[in-house]
């Protein structure tokens, strides 16, 4: 078994259009809810959400550090317009971090941790970190 690994951002507030953040950042979500809407796999979310992902990894080793980065260099040229976003649809920026962590005591631990251009980057959007572990 190997881990696994996701790193994303995610925009979320009490009640907005997924779709009017799309189009005011220029880049089109990977994931996104709206409140209130049916899915029977999962429970009615209680936020609206919109969310851009590089997708999840799965390795014997898990690097916070570089899948961070490469999140954060694909959503950089898009700062400011994170930043309008979240004053404009009154949003919270989160950086999540979710590991699905072997338990194999052979197999090494995830790398976490998070370069400069990182914090950075969510200092400009005015975004927060929120690490979630699992054991697989």
């Amino acid at each position: 078994m190997t881990s696994t690994g996701e790193v994303y951002l995610s925009l979320f507030g009490d009640n907005f259009e997924p779709d009017n953040v799309s189009q005011h950042i220029g880049l089109v979500a990977t994931a996104s809810r709206k409140k209130g809407a049916r899915n029977p796999d999962i429970p009615l979310p209680r936020v609206s959400s919109w969310a851009f992902s590089t997708g999840k990894i799965e390795d014997d080793v898990i690097s916070v550090y570089e899948m961070s980065e490469h999140l954060v260099e694909k959503l950089a040229p898009y700062a400011l317009k994170i930043a309008q976003a979240r004053e404009i649809f009154n949003l919270t920026c989160v950086l999540q971090v979710v590991l699905w962590i072997d338990q194999d005591d052979t197999k090494s631990m995830p790398a976490i941790g998070f370069e400069r251009s990182v914090i950075d980057f969510l200092k400009v959007i005015g975004g927060t970190i929120d690490i979630d572990t699992y054991r697989n």
